[in-house]
């Protein structure tokens, strides 16, 4: 099962009333001298989003717009001269510049109806995606105060958008932040892992059906990919990591020998760092820098009982 799968099996209750219509451009129809949105959205991270807006200058016979844009806000790899490349794969690909001076852009293109929102609900749905993503990001970066209420509201919407690495990263996210018990403040290394063993045995089957990204997050964890944050369910595994890793250092600082934790058994302990691993090897579907679950939950168990605090792998 793909994240697809995964997400649209896993409903939600519209909080964005009709925004599957909004996101549908071919309801619309158009007029000359109207003014419309041309979505140039990126499918799995709004962070990208990019969009142009313009005029109808002309209505073929075929039924095709004729645009003149004079306003182009940038994505990722979305600029007027990338959109116009012979492969490019958005709706400006190939577009007729006739002046991309800023202050003064005229470009012309041609587009079918499906490609064109109107103005007014493709400015909506921009800002939709935009109010998703900097939930995300927010926690993604202190995560003071988002909440997993908050969090829940973003999958949500995230599915109404139809972004389903979204709504499976805010959900990871959420999962995570519950498990804590701060509710998206601070609290001691104690409390914040009391809960996590459970929680990473329920993430590692959510990421289980994700095994590009969980491999993006492993190359990020080895320093040999950037952390762009550019695979939304890769950047919430490699978060989710420093965080359970600080936490394991706090307490590993307050207790040299993890025997001696009063929180926590041994076996709670090793139950912590065998949950990574699993989310790690998506439940033993997939090694992990050559290893598999086994290998990682008896080499903490040897640590642990030896009086030595594991790596976080």
């Amino acid at each position: 099962m793909n994240v697809k799968q995964y997400v649209v099996n896993r409903p939600f209750k519209s909080a964005l009333t009709g925004l599957a219509l909004i996101f549908s451009p071919a309801v619309f129809a158009f007029e000359v001298g109207e003014r419309v949105f041309i979505p140039m959205f990126n499918d799995t991270n709004p962070n990208y989003d990019g969009y142009a807006t313009g005029l109808v200058k002309s209505i073929d016979d075929e039924g095709m717009y004729t645009i003149k844009i004079n306003n182009l806000v940038e994505g990722e790899g979305r600029t007027l001269y990338g959109t116009c490349a012979p492969n490019a794969n958005t709706p400006l690909a190939g577009a007729r510049i006739v002046s991309d001076d800023p202050e003064d852009l005229h470009v012309e293109q041609r587009l079918p109806k499906d490609k064109i929102m109107s103005w007014r609900e493709g400015n909506r749905t921009f800002l939709a995606r935009e109010n998703v993503i900097t939930t995300f990001q927010r926690w993604l970066g202190d995560g003071m105060g988002v909440t997993p209420g908050r969090l829940a509201n973003a999958a949500r919407d995230a599915q109404e958008l139809g972004l389903p690495h979204l709504v499976l990263a805010a959900r990871v996210a959420e999962k995570y932040v519950e498990s804590t018990q701060g509710r998206g403040f601070p609290v001691p290394a104690s409390r914040s892992l009391q809960n996590a063993a459970p929680m990473l045995d329920e993430i590692a089957r959510q990421l289980s059906v994700v095994p590009d990204s969980l491999q993006e997050a492993e190359d990020i964890l080895a320093r040999v990919a950037p952390n762009d944050r550019s695979d939304l369910i890769a950047a919430v595994v490699v978060r989710i990591h420093e965080l359970l890793e600080k936490n394991l250092k706090e307490l590993a600082k307050a207790n040299p020998d993890p025997r001696e934790v009063s929180e926590f058994s041994v076996d709670e302990l090793l139950a912590i760092y065998t949950g990574w691993a699993k989310v790690m090897t998506a439940q033993d579907q997939r090694p992990f820098q050559n290893a598999d679950l086994a290998f990682y939950r008896e080499r903490a168990k040897e640590q642990l009982n030896a009086g030595q605090w594991p790596e976080l792998i």
